[in-house]
């Protein structure tokens, strides 16, 4: 009795309205009916893709408004990147209401009625792109995401033929003049150093002195 229907359930049901399923709410009698098939039957979600038919392509729902107030600036610009409209030789909807404008000379395999390249959800156009270059974006992506959070790798030697982009010191602090100096350089220019012109020229001791003094 009740296909799907635990019998822990069943036996909650029948401690709470009784032995009698006559005298039960008609939904609880439907519940423990084998003949009834439990299946959800809603409306699709708006812009849901029931099968994509062409896999060589990436998609995407990008906005496209039309109306009184159009608005177009974004597939545009995405079609000057190398993206396309998706037709209904790409994908098959959940609604085929989805497709605008279909043009019943021309045979669709979505199994609709005409061939269609504007498929639609509210403002949204679905667009597609092959996926060897979504893949060659996503890549790129990947890689500028890395060189901002782990910029070590890819931190050339600064040779000519190394290839790689070379992060600066002035990349690394922005506004303050830096200069590569040899060993003999750096002494010299140590010799100059005053307490005046510069920290360097405290020794640990003279520091420690000023941190007592101000303790005190």
């Amino acid at each position: 009795m009740g296909a799907g229907v635990s019998q822990l359930l069943l036996k909650h049901l029948y401690q709470e309205h009784g032995s009698d399923t006559s005298k039960w709410p008609s939904a609880l009698r439907d519940l423990i009916d084998p003949s009834i098939e439990a299946r959800a039957i809603a409306p699709p979600i708006s812009g849901k893709v029931d099968k994509f038919l062409n896999t060589d392509f990436y998609y995407y729902w990008a906005f496209d408004r039309c109306g009184q107030e159009p608005s177009h600036d974004r597939v545009e610009s995405m079609r000057y990147a190398g993206w396309q409209y998706a037709t209904t030789d790409d994908v098959k909807m959940c609604s085929l209401d989805s497709a605008k404008g279909r043009n019943k000379d021309r045979k669709s395999k979505d199994g609709g009625e005409g061939w269609s390249d504007e498929i639609r959800s509210g403002d949204r156009r679905l667009m597609k792109i092959p996926m060897t270059l979504w893949r060659s974006i996503q890549k790129a992506n990947l890689i500028a995401a890395y060189q901002l959070s782990y910029p070590q790798p890819f931190v050339g030697s600064g040779k000519p033929g190394d290839g790689r982009p070379v992060m600066t010191n002035e990349q690394f602090v922005p506004g303050v003049k830096t200069e590569l100096m040899s060993e003999a350089q750096i002494a010299d220019a140590q010799s100059r150093f005053t307490a005046a012109n510069s920290v360097a020229a405290k020794t640990h001791k003279q520091i420690e002195e000023e941190a007592r003094a101000g303790k005190s």
